[in-house]
């Protein structure tokens, strides 16, 4: 069976609304490469935060994995996010499957990678499956903040941020009313999600949602990424770090 051929077929309309909505390429993968399930594992999971402060220059492993996640989490919730309010079927999301493997051509490219397997199938999510995809990533999120030595709390702020900015930006599209109203159940769905579901005191999304700036048109974190260290980044704050408020 060739699986990445028979999914390019059912997932041309999906693939098409990412590629203009969300600018996201797919690639597949073969077996013997790193998923997240793998990184569950402490070597493994070592490694691959050690791979990636290798390839962004960071100066140490907890600017690494603030990085790490806040670039995968584009790829790991955003698209299924997407789908599941437009009602396109779309692969079944699976942290077997999710792989985090580089090429050697990588500079944050904008590619969802993953496992060309037969477990791969396509679906509507459903708000059930939302839920289990966020348990998975509590799960995984302790997991790396403990190999990383960063702050859990830290790593889901990073995913709120992306999915916060997700909606912002996608509101300012001229979009259906169907897709508006998937998007906004979303929204209503994560903000009254309980902070004891993701293992924190408040949560996280709600929190970013209610911490608008209006003098710098954006949510503020409470809690800086690390971006700045970064020699790409030529010590720039991020314009919602709260450092800026500092200056």
């Amino acid at each position: 069976m060739n699986t990445c051929c028979d999914l390019d077929v059912e997932l041309a309309t999906t693939f098409t609304m990412l590629q203009q909505n969300l600018k996201l390429e797919i690639c597949y993968f073969p077996t013997n490469v790193t998923t997240l399930v793998d990184l569950l594992d402490d070597v493994v999971c070592k490694n691959t935060l050690q791979n990636f402060a290798a390839r962004i220059h960071a100066k140490n492993l907890r600017c690494a994995t603030s990085l790490f996640i806040k670039y995968w989490s584009t790829f790991w919730v955003l698209p299924f996010l997407y789908s599941q309010a437009a009602s396109l079927p779309f692969v079944k999301w699976q942290s077997s499957t999710l792989v985090v493997d580089l090429p050697k051509t990588w500079y944050w490219d904008r590619t969802l990678q993953l496992l060309d397997s037969p477990k791969l199938s396509l679906h509507v999510m459903s708000f059930q499956e939302i839920e289990l995809m966020l348990n998975q990533l509590s799960m995984l999120f302790s997991q790396i903040a403990k190999i990383g030595r960063v702050s859990y709390t830290l790593l889901w702020e990073n995913v709120a941020v992306r999915v916060v900015q997700f909606y912002h930006a996608l509101q300012q599209q001229n979009l259906g009313k169907d897709m508006l109203e998937g998007l906004l159940q979303q929204q209503q769905w994560l903000k009254a999600k309980s902070a004891q579901s993701f293992s924190l005191k408040e949560n996280p999304f709600a929190k970013l949602w209610a911490n608008w700036h209006p003098e710098l048109n954006t949510y503020m974190r409470e809690k800086c990424c690390f971006y700045f260290q970064l020699e790409e980044a030529g010590q720039a704050l991020c314009r919602n770090c709260p450092l800026q408020l500092k200056k």
